[in-house]
């Protein structure tokens, strides 16, 4: 049972003191990096985010920054993930501001932008980019940043969704290249685009209850419920991708392991086909690359 509170008894700690307070508590709840979560949080709390301590850890902590920091150790013994606590994640070297109504960015989805990359290397080019179900706007943004002659456009179908994106544009100083706005996929648009990126929820239903806390209890359902069978958005999207990718354009969709077989035979209905399939950091099939069918 996580405490409701932790009880500081003197005015000052050192640095190693509070550390270790904290890194015995997310050991015994099962935290999976107590000493780099403890860090992380004790430099948000301190109000210097960008700091670990290495090196400092006799230094003195004033009593009137434990409770911040009590706060954050307890939230985390939660499951809470670091990112939400803070409300920032790092994808792509961006900071990116994050909260409960969005996926965290994650790094297996920097495979999309290291694929786009790969097939797109002029990074002067003028490409017109597409990212569905945007939420933190972290696919996009990354892209826009890699081919600054670039404009994009994001959509989800939340809009509390498209208010972060929006301060992420603004804190990355990318907003004057790119829109965010509501909507179901690319259902009503009439626009063509060079590059459509694309990580929809993937995670079948019966599956969300087996996933770890930081994810089930703490990420938005919306974001990762895929249906039965997790293919539900794929078959939605497919013929949408036909219909707003331009004629040389390129998809990049991320799946799920084990999902590959179902999810080309989706596209290839829509005629889709497959340029070249990359794996994650974990070797695990990650991104789809599709093109429209050449004849």
């Amino acid at each position: 049972m996580v405490e409701k509170q932790i009880t500081w008894l003197q005015t000052e700690y050192t640095v190693n003191e509070v550390l270790n307070v904290a890194v015995a508590k997310f050991k015994a709840a099962g935290v999976a990096q107590p000493i780099n979560d403890a860090r992380i949080l004790l430099g948000h709390s301190l109000n210097k985010p960008n700091e670990r301590f290495y090196g400092r850890e006799e230094d003195l902590i004033k009593s009137e920054h434990l409770d911040d920091f009590s706060s954050k150790i307890l939230r985390r013994c939660k499951r809470e993930p670091v990112s939400k606590i803070i409300g920032v994640k790092e994808f792509w070297s961006l900071e990116l501001l994050v909260s409960p109504y969005v996926l965290d960015p994650r790094p297996d989805s920097e495979t999309l932008i290291e694929a786009a990359r790969k097939q797109f290397s002029d990074k002067n080019r003028l490409l017109n980019i597409l990212d569905l179900g945007t939420g933190s706007g972290c696919l996009l943004l990354a892209a826009l940043q890699e081919w600054p002659h670039s404009y994009g456009l994001g959509i989800d179908i939340d809009s509390r969704c498209i208010e972060i994106a929006k301060k992420n544009a603004k804190r990355n100083e990318l907003n004057h290249r790119v829109k965010f706005q509501t909507g179901n996929w690319a259902s009503n648009l009439d626009e063509k685009f060079d590059i459509i990126l694309c990580n929809p929820p993937y995670i079948p239903t019966n599956e969300i209850a087996k996933l770890d806390e930081e994810v089930r209890l703490y990420e938005p359902e919306l974001a990762l419920n895929g249906g039965p069978t997790g293919l539900d958005c794929y078959t939605e999207l497919a013929s949408q991708f036909s219909n707003s990718l331009s004629a040389d354009g390129l998809i990049f969709l991320e799946i799920g392991s084990d999902q590959k077989k179902p999810i080309l035979g989706i596209m290839k209905s829509n005629n889709l086909e497959l340029i070249k399939i990359e794996k994650d950091l974990a070797q695990i099939d990650r991104c789809l690359i599709l093109s429209h069918k050449h004849c």
